[in-house]
């Protein structure tokens, strides 16, 4: 439900031309650097649909605080559902031209969603990639994230020069880096083909971006910097768990989307790959890989779990080393 505060702020806004979308659940160590993010955009005309998640901590009175300075910041309160289920809802509350996606956890930089609006206009991108900065709680830059190196090998991308996926084929489940938040949608895409995400702990994000990537005509590209994603030392390792097992939620909804588009055939080769590379990068979050492998047997091809199984004995070796080396920055 919507939870209305006295006296906000009021902005003009009509209509809206970017709704952010952010899903919180006990995110109160952070919550407040990602809103002062957001009421700091240069766009003014935007909306910020927080989604309280049945948060425990302090998160829904740090909303009410910063619903009532702004008008611009709605909040949904819901009882714990998981990060897609949020990201669903707040998407049927959305009133923007265009989504983006902000975890509770990060910034976005201030002419993020300015940037973003005027090149989507300015090209009709139903779809723009942009890059980001890993950041740790210092706030100094780990990394860069680019995307036109990330592809170079496949497609030479364009700064003011739209792509389609069939352009980027073989790397089209994935290569766009399978999250939420370092892309700008039309929101006109995402209804026409009722896009939403997975039902799941973990990669939610992949039947929503690969469905969006699929689906558009005319992807676009930023080559700036425009989102900091935070490493905090909780999020360096996930912990293991046979709850995880729900990544074949995660692969069933995918291959229910390829299927729906009409694409099963074309992708075929491609979706076999992402299967392999998906099962291989998130085996390490399982318990019981025994049970795991067993599962695989009955869902994979014989050469599919062959390659799954070297890739194990692989990641065995190496884990052990950078769970030390983790350790030892804590």
């Amino acid at each position: 439900m919507y939870i209305n505060q006295k006296k906000p702020v009021l902005f003009k806004q009509n209509p809206v031309k970017v709704s952010v979308i952010l899903p919180i659940y006990n995110q109160e160590k952070y919550l407040q650097h990602a809103l002062n993010s957001l009421r700091n955009q240069t766009l003014k005309e935007s909306e910020f649909i927080c989604v309280n998640d049945g948060s425990k901590d302090n998160s829904l009175n740090i909303l009410k605080n910063y619903s009532s300075k702004d008008s611009r910041i709605k909040i949904i309160n819901q009882n714990n559902q998981g990060t897609g289920q949020a990201r669903n809802n707040g998407l049927k509350a959305a009133t923007g031209e265009y989504i983006a996606f902000l975890d509770p956890d990060d910034t976005l930089e201030p002419d993020a969603l300015e940037t973003l609006y005027k090149k989507s206009k300015k090209q009709n991108c139903d779809m723009l990639v942009f890059n980001f900065k890993r950041v740790n709680e210092k706030g100094e830059t780990l990394s860069c994230f680019n995307l036109k190196k990330r592809l170079q090998r496949f497609y030479n991308i364009q700064e003011d020069t739209n792509f389609h996926w069939r352009d980027i084929k073989s790397r089209i489940l994935g290569g766009l880096y399978p999250v939420a938040w370092n892309k700008f949608y039309k929101h006109e895409l995402i209804k026409k083909y009722n896009l939403h995400f997975a039902n799941s702990n973990l990669a939610e994000d992949n039947v929503f971006v690969f469905g969006a990537s699929l689906a558009a005509k005319n992807i676009g590209y930023s080559d700036k910097c425009l989102y900091n994603y935070y490493i905090h030392p909780k999020s360096a390792l996930r912990s293991r768990s046979d709850k995880n097992f729900c990544i074949f939620k995660s692969i069933d909804s995918v291959k229910k989307m390829i299927n729906k588009l009409g694409l099963k055939n074309e992708l075929k080769k491609e979706f076999d790959g992402y299967i392999l590379r998906f099962l291989s990068y998130h085996m390490k979050q399982i318990a019981s890989i025994p049970k795991f492998l067993e599962v695989c047997k009955k869902k994979l091809s014989p050469l599919q779990n062959k390659k799954l199984n070297e890739r194990y004995i692989a990641n065995s070796m190496i884990l052990p080393i950078l769970e030390g080396l983790i350790a030892k920055r804590k």
